[in-house]
Order: structure tokens, then sequence, then C-alpha cells
């Protein structure tokens, strides 16, 4: 992405000796608190857009406040200095003007408790009658009884600059951490920051700045002769060069891992793309919506003989206990949700030693309480059969022991390449056990209307369709690269899937359902390019055997079929959710913000921080935590999916 350098009229290197700042003086109590806001945001921070999976991102108002205390000169006047770079980063007292919204009877309670008289506020604040109307306060008392009942206004003839200056004193009054947990985020605000500070900031540095682009480009010029250039080695979900590119330095970022590259370069180029580029993934998106869902509407594998849709499916593993000879569901807890008092009945069917699964909703506060506790307890599978309990360890049943050489070994069936589900001689066999129903009424609906149900043998057929599609088109899935056909190298994390189930390859961290919604959505998202890869792999992050059902077991209400990477490891599971397509559009969209283009020089490459040969006059890095996260293990999860058809400009 280039960017045409402009002319500002700045003396060139005239701060290229003088201190930075950040060597001086650091807000850290406002950006800290600034900084877990961020972090609180969840889904609405502006790069998990591209995927949560990705661990430790630096909060963007850290990034700035960095980029910022590296450029701006630490002067004769700290205090000065101080106010400036609190007024360019939003968080000065002006600026929660514009980030909160404080009502009538807000101000008028914090200025009473602040010293301030019932004389002071009567002539602003009125009491409200009905509708539009409004009185006067006969005094403190009345006021203080409007304010309880959220009946304060604004008078109507209250000047502008005596609300405005009420509004301020009370913001002064309140602690900062409170007025973050209200307010917008800085970078959510329009207008930060504020048109009238520049006057401020240019008079103190010698700038003619208008945005705070401009701003760091007449920096960079005082300092270096021309825009800064920030660099950052191990660039990993793109937080730093991001936001540097996003207020106006150029930028190079560098990651060993090409998932990290990936996600920077998305990051700058998507997130932070012009309007133009932005409307065209989004309608490339939904074009690609609508072609999977026709195909999947074609297969017929979602839909019921009603009309009902499905929103989730809900599987588990079986195996054979080996004291009582049943084959028993391995579920660590018989709940499905709380919502509704919905549970899963065991009914023994003492012919063929196995279980039926009913799906019971509504039960009562008891059998909800005693369905918490399931087949699996503590590593143990454990069922009761005709009065009698058995109990069995699982790593008996998977034959764990120790050879000769110190490792360890056990007598699971390593998956061979073709595998897409458990062979009937396996140790641990795989069941659909419950479907969550959209009904056909409200598919379509605003709020839609969903309910649980047993299994039955339309259920059954549609899911061995799905397993026959699967093997049927896994080898062409394969070669086409729409399907992993990678190995699972042996590694701290990647041995877990490894040990505990036999799985070998990545594709077969999916079940069948799954690895058929990603062969259909990749193949139709080859139009998309890297914004492709990037719903490609979120897509995969939330559709897996290691996604957990979420609610099923605590006392959390809904339902959730929840993302692989909660934490950073390959989680096994004794059950597990599929989303239907329904369920996974929500996750095959890049969310937009309308955050700021990016307009700078930017680069991106993938290589080792070793082998930087690009000149830089920022550096700012957040190295990995020694080996804490193994992210050269956990991101082939998503490599084994981009590989064979990797993204411009990577491929």
């Amino acid at each position: 992405m280039d960017a045409p350098t402009t002319a500002p009229m700045v003396t060139p290197y005239s701060l290229a000796n003088s201190p930075a700042l950040i060597e001086r003086l650091w807000p850290a109590q406002k950006l800290s608190a600034e900084a877990q806001k961020e972090r609180k945001a969840g889904a609405g921070q502006t790069l998990t857009a591209l995927g949560s999976y990705w661990k430790g991102r630096k909060p963007l108002i850290l990034v700035r406040a960095c980029v910022l205390s590296a450029l701006l000169p630490a002067t004769s006047n700290p205090q000065r200095d101080l106010e400036i770079l609190e007024m360019l980063l939003g968080i000065d007292d002006q600026a929660f003007m514009r980030r909160m919204r404080i009502s009538p009877s807000q101000v008028a309670q914090t200025l009473l408790d602040n010293g301030r008289t019932f004389a002071d506020l009567a002539s602003s604040i009125s009491i409200a009658v009905r509708g539009r109307e409004t009185r006067k306060a006969a005094d403190e008392d009345d006021l203080l009884s409007a304010v309880t009942t959220s009946k304060a206004r604004w008078a109507p003839d209250a000047r502008s600059e005596v609300v405005d200056a009420l509004v301020l004193e009370t913001i002064c009054h309140t602690p900062y951490a409170q007025r973050v947990k209200v307010a917008q985020r800085p970078e959510e605000t329009a207008h930060l920051p504020a048109d009238e500070i520049w006057e401020v900031v240019n008079e103190h540095l010698g700038t003619s700045a208008r945005s705070i682009e401009e701003l760091v480009e007449q920096l960079g010029i005082m300092r270096f002769g021309q825009r800064p250039r920030v660099a950052d080695t191990f660039a990993g979900g793109g937080s730093i060069p991001f936001e540097s590119a996003r207020i106006g330095c150029d930028v190079y970022a560098s990651d060993l891992n090409p998932v990290a590259c990936m996600q920077t370069w998305a990051a700058i180029n998507l997130i932070g793309g012009a309007p133009d580029v932005r409307k065209t993934i989004r309608e490339a998106q939904d074009a690609v919506e609508r072609a999977v869902s026709e195909e999947i509407e074609r297969l017929g594998i979602e839909r019921d003989e009603k009309g009902n849709v499905a929103k989730a499916f809900l599987y588990c593993l079986e195996t054979r206990c080996p004291s009582s000879g049943w084959l028993v569901p391995m579920l660590p807890s018989l709940v499905v949700t709380n919502s509704n008092n919905v549970v899963a009945r065991l009914v023994p069917d003492s012919a063929d030693k196995r279980y039926d699964i009913q799906i019971v909703s509504g039960v009562s506060t008891e059998e909800i309480a005693a369905a918490r506790t399931g087949t699996v307890q503590d590593g143990y599978l454990v069922h009761t059969v005709e009065g009698e309990t058995h109990r069995t360890s699982i790593k008996s049943i998977r034959g764990d022991r120790r050879t000769t050489d110190g490792g360890s070994a056990n007598n699971l069936r390593p998956w061979a390449l073709t595998d897409v589900r458990p062979r009937p001689d396996d140790i641990f066999q795989e069941r659909l056990y419950c479907v969550q129903w959209i009904t056909a009424d409200t598919i379509h609906a605003g709020r839609q209307r969903t309910y649980f149900a047993s299994i039955n043998a339309a259920d059954l057929a549609r899911e061995e369709l799905v397993a026959a599609l699967a093997e049927q088109n896994l080898a062409s899935w394969q070669s086409e690269g729409l399907v992993p056909d990678m190995p699972i190298e042996p590694g701290e994390k990647t041995n877990e899937p490894i040990r505990t189930r036999g799985w070998t390859y990545w594709h077969h961290l999916f079940a069948p359902r799954h690895l058929l919604i990603m062969a259909v959505a990749s193949e139709k998202a080859k139009t998309l390019g890297t914004a492709g890869a990037i719903l490609r792999a979120k897509l995969a992050n939330v559709n897996s055997r290691l996604c957990m059902l979420n609610g099923s077991g605590g006392t959390s209400a809904a339902l959730k079929v929840d993302h692989v990477f909660l934490n950073q490891a390959f989680n096994t599971l004794y059950n597990f959710g599929a989303r239907s397509w329904a369920l996974s559009t929500s996750q095959f969209r890049l969310t937009e913000y309308d955050r700021g283009q990016i307009k700078t020089n930017t680069r991106v490459q993938t290589h080792s921080a070793a082998d930087l040969a690009e000149p830089a006059h920022i550096f700012i890095t957040d190295p990995p935590y020694a080996d804490a996260v193994n992210y050269h293990e956990l991101m082939d999860f998503f490599i084994a999916w981009l590989r064979k058809s990797p993204p411009p400009p990577f491929d």
C-alpha cells in the first residue's frame, strides 16, 4: 500500500537530538484502564474480526501511545507534554465529553455530592412532567426526587456553554476507572482527536497539523527527515503494525509464522482498507454465503421433513465397558442445556447391551442437578447396570502404558489418511445423540425458536449421507486443498490428539459434517482471496471435534458450540458440537468497523526476526513469551487448511 508524502512546513531533523517523551513520562494508570476496557470488548475489538484464535494481541490504545510517545519530544514543560499526549490519545477530560453520555440526573447527583448547591443547578436542570413538558424544581429535595426517578432534564432555556461546563465538571469528579467503564473507547468515538485541540498541539510542538496522520508525518520529518517507519519483527496478530499505520506511519512487519503474517496483512489491507475495498468484500461474502447455503440445501443434510432447520448437532464418544460388556455413551454431563431444563436420559437396552438416549425438556430441578454427573467422572467411565455400578479408568480402556524406552503407548489404532470416522472395531466410537432445531416458521425471524430433539431414523440417514459424502470426496478435496492432508507432527501440544484419540492427520480433528461444510465453503470462498483464507480459518476454529458444548454442564443458560482455542491447547473432548451452516454463517464474515483507512506504505514478510534486512526509525515489538505459547504447533491447525491454496500475496 503506497502513499504520497506531503511537504508540511516543519524543519527536517529539528527534533533529531531531542529526547522522546516516552523516556520521561507515561500515563500508566489511564492507559492501564483503557487497555483493560479494550481487552474486555471481546468481539467488539477491531482486529478480533479476523479471528479470536490469535491470543495476546496488544491493545491498540497501548500501541498508539507507544508510537506517539516515541515521536513526541520531551520539553521543559512536562505537564504540558502530558496534556498534549492525553489529548492526542483521547483520554483527557475534554475527550470524555464525546466518549460518555451523561444525563442531567447524573450531573445533578454528582455535583450536589461534591459541594454544588441547588442554586447552582436550578436554572439549568428542570423536571419532566409529561411528554416534553418540564417544570422548574422547587428546591433541592424536589430536584433530588427527580434524580432518583430519572426525571431530571436539561432546562429548555439552558445555555449550551453552561451545560457543557456542568458536564465537564461532572466528568472531573468521576474517577477515571469509572469513566472508562461506561464510556466508548477512543477509537469508537467520532471526531477524536477533536478538531479544537490542534491549535494547542501545534503551538506546543511547532507543527501545523490538522489530523493525527499529519502530526505523525510532521513529527517524523522533524526527527528523521521523513515520515516515520515503524517495524515489528514479531507481528503476531498485527496490532502494532495496524495501529502504527492507522495513525500515519509507514510500516514493516514480519513474523516467522505464516498465519501471523496473514493476520497482519489482513488487518492492514482489509480492516484498514478503503471503503470500496470493504464494500467489494462484503458483496463477495454475501455471494459466497448464498452459494454455500444453496449447496447445503441441495444436499438436504440440515433440514428435516417438517421444514425445520438444524442449528447444532451434538456428538459423544461411545466405548465398550470392559467389566459389563455394555456400549456406554461418554458424557461428562447429561445436561444438554440449562435453558428449559433439557437433559439426555440414558435408557438401557439390555438385549443389545447399549443405551438409547432420550432428550427430555422441562425436567425437574432435582433431575437437572442429578444429570450434572454423567458417565465420565474424574477420568473414569461410570455406569450402572441392574443395580451394579461399573467404574473403569479411561486410561485402562485406552491401554495406556510405558514403553521400555521410557515413552508411552496405548491400544488406540492410529487413524489413516483415508479415515473420517472411527472404524467398527475402534476403542472409541462416535455417536450423534441430539440435534438442536430451528422451527420452520421462525427460520427467517429476528428471534428464532429452537428446541432439542432425540435422534430418529431420518436423522441417522442424513448423518450417514454426510459421512458417505465425506468418505467419497475426501481424496479429491485433499488434492484440491479444500481439506487438510497434512500429518500431525509430534510436539508438546500436538501429542494430545495423537495420544488420546489416535488421530494422525489434521483432518481427523474434524467430523464428517465439519469436513463437508468446510469443503463446500472453501470451494466457494476461492473468489475471496485473502479474505477467503481468513474466513476459512475462522470457520475451522468453530467447526471441529475440539469444539466444546458450553452450557451443557455448568449453570449458564443457553447452549453454545464454542471455538477450538478457548486456551492454547488441543483439548480432545468426550462430547462436542457441530454447527450447522445456519449457525456458522456469523463466523464466515468479516465484521465491519469504519475506524480509519490506512493510506501509508506497508510491507509484510514471513521470516525470522534474525533475518531482518529492512531499515526503520522505530522498532516496537512484543516477543514470544519464551515457549509459554506453542504457536508453531497451534497454528499448524490453520496451516493445514491453507497450505495447498495459499491466498495472495502469500501464494
